[in-house]
């Protein structure tokens, strides 16, 4: 592999996010550290805790006004995690005394599952995972704590002839506070991500191994490691396509603590079953030449990874950041037809992107939304985004 380099701003937040054993495996600039860049690719990567603590402990000559933007956002944080730990677990409890299917998953979850310090872990939002039968009750129970869904999905899932439509071809919902309040986004999961990218799990297939973890003081049922590697892969690789250092920080934290420990035989079959073998190993690859372990063998699987072309294509978006758009659809769909396993697991994910505008009734009321109300710019995409299933994701 002909020899990476990457700039000393990028290689020293690898170094605060995933702590690599040894030398990176990369030719470093030797331009002096830029602390602009430093602190701009510190947020993007949503590493800002992380850079903090890295700093402290190196003794990193930065100036005095950006370790004090990376203290005071590291506090906020720390506050902010806590607070969002109490909320989640009062919203879990609420859920299953009313017997709705549900766990948190996510950034919540993995900040005090897999992290030391659970306040080095950036998020700023709490995610559920519901049964999706159980998606109606739960929206009625989060409204009596404070959250509703926006007008718009309001308004469609209040059409009777079209909410099975839309629970069918959408897969998250965002609720926002209906009054001032310390959290200000709550978002409930019924699938993995949007069907039409074909990484289907049914609530059974998430749920059968739950097992116990103790989140401020209480237990609550989370799906089993494996099912949470499985869950991280998804979303981390085949959706956010392994976009920023926070991503990876995950991946590589939960392979240090249980990798040894992972029934890896159902893992990749259950990766195979669903087309994203290869996405997997080229995950556990990557995330083995960063930090400096071999993961692959851990898992006990063949191959050569990374390879070049995904390495390369990871760090240049992680070095240079992405272009802020409007919708990520045709990103993420251009990625997993490049990436996942098989020509069928491709022709799939074709397949369904075109099955979606078979759900006339769905498109119609959305239609019917926007041409009752006067669009701006924004508002006038959304729609066409709306209308031709590439809403923001």
């Amino acid at each position: 592999m002909r020899q990476t380099h990457i700039s000393r701003e990028l290689a020293i937040l690898i170094e605060a996010a995933l702590a690599p054993v040894g030398e990176l495996p990369f030719k470093v600039s030797d331009a002096p550290l830029d602390p602009q860049k430093f602190m701009a690719l510190s947020k993007w990567h949503q590493v800002r805790p992380l850079a903090f603590e890295y700093a402290q402990s190196r003794s990193l000559e930065l100036p005095e006004r950006v370790l004090r933007a990376l203290r005071e956002f590291t506090l906020g944080q720390a506050v902010a995690n806590m607070a969002f730990l109490g909320i989640c677990v009062r919203l879990y409890n609420r859920l299953t005394e009313q017997h709705v299917r549900a766990f948190p998953m996510k950034g919540a979850l993995w900040a005090w599952k897999l992290y030391d310090k659970p306040t080095l872990r950036e998020f700023g939002d709490i995610d559920f995972f519901i049964g999706k039968e159980d998606v109606s009750k739960s929206l009625d129970i989060f409204r009596t704590e404070g959250f509703a869904a926006d007008s718009y999905r309001h308004y469609l899932l209040n059409q009777q002839s079209v909410m099975d439509d839309y629970l069918n071809t959408d897969y998250q919902l965002p609720l926002t506070p209906l009054q001032e309040h310390t959290l200000q986004s709550l978002e409930i999961q019924w699938n993995s991500t949007y069907p039409r990218y074909c990484y289907n799990f049914t609530w059974d297939e998430l749920a059968a191994n739950r097992v116990e973890f103790t989140m401020a003081g209480k237990s609550v049922l989370v799906p089993d490691t494996e099912t949470q590697l499985i869950m991280m892969v998804i979303h981390h690789a085949g959706v956010e396509q392994w976009d920023k250092l926070k991503y990876m920080a995950d991946f590589v934290r939960l392979l240090d603590k249980f990798a040894d420990r992972l029934d890896w035989e159902y893992i990749s079959r259950v990766a195979a079953a669903k087309g994203f073998y290869k996405l997997l190993l080229e995950s556990l690859g990557v995330a083995g030449l960063l930090a400096g372990r071999d993961y692959l063998s851990a898992a006990g699987v063949p191959g050569q990874y990374p390879s070049p072309a995904f390495l390369q294509e990871m760090l240049a978006h992680w070095e240079n950041e992405r272009p802020s758009l409007q919708t990520k659809t045709w990103r993420i769909f251009l990625y997993n037809i490049k990436n996942r396993d098989r020509w069928s697991d491709k022709l799939s994910i074709v397949a369904a992107h075109i099955s979606y505008l078979s759900h006339w009734r769905l498109l119609w009321h959305k239609l019917i939304w926007y041409r009752k109300r006067p669009l701006n710019e924004a508002d006038r995409n959304r729609a066409v985004n709306a209308m031709t299933g590439r809403e923001d994701i």
